[in-house]
């Protein structure tokens, strides 16, 4: 009985630098958003007042941006 040949695998592609640094920049601009979130989350819940909607509305849209953010910097570098 003889062994089927299999054909060999392709070589993969090297990664290209400029999108890679592409990917990065638009991740860290992501994360800014959510980062001046994080920043001002303790100004407003340490105060007597209730935290409107609006605020927390922002606060979560802001930090969905960023989690979108840290997704294309760990895309980036495993790519």
């Amino acid at each position: 009985m003889t062994i089927p040949a299999v054909p060999p695998t392709p070589p993969r592609r090297p990664r290209s630098a400029v999108v890679t640094a592409l990917l990065l920049i638009a991740g860290l601009l992501l994360l800014a958003p959510g980062v001046c979130a994080l920043i001002f989350i303790p100004e407003y819940t340490s105060s007597p007042n209730p935290v409107p909607s609006s605020i927390m509305q922002a606060w979560i849209i802001s930090l969905i941006i960023s989690t979108v953010g840290i997704a294309l910097i760990v895309y980036a570098f495993r790519r």
